[in-house]
């Protein structure tokens, strides 16, 4: 199986599309899963997709991830969920 990632940066970058795809109900983590798989990449998360409950920082570090890249509508709907799970 070859990795897609040539660097950190991108597999960081992956975990985060990952995780705001799940928190959003965009995909499911077995969607997630199967098309890195398919892809022959490692499938990576910035927190531990079984919790149910996040702790607000893992929040925080996907909207700053996200407002670095000025992708600002994933911005609040990240903060959404963060305000609905306080």
């Amino acid at each position: 199986m070859i990795d897609k990632f040539t660097n950190d940066e991108e597999l960081y970058h992956e975990s985060m599309i990952n995780a705001y795809q799940l928190l959003t109900n965009k995909k499911s983590l077995e969607q997630i899963i199967d098309s890195g798989y398919e892809e022959g990449s490692i499938t990576g998360f910035p927190f531990n997709p079984t919790i149910k409950v996040m702790n607000n920082d893992v929040y925080d570090k996907i909207i700053d991830y996200f407002c670095e890249l000025e992708e600002y509508e994933k911005c609040q709907e990240i903060l959404d969920l963060k305000n609905k799970n306080i």
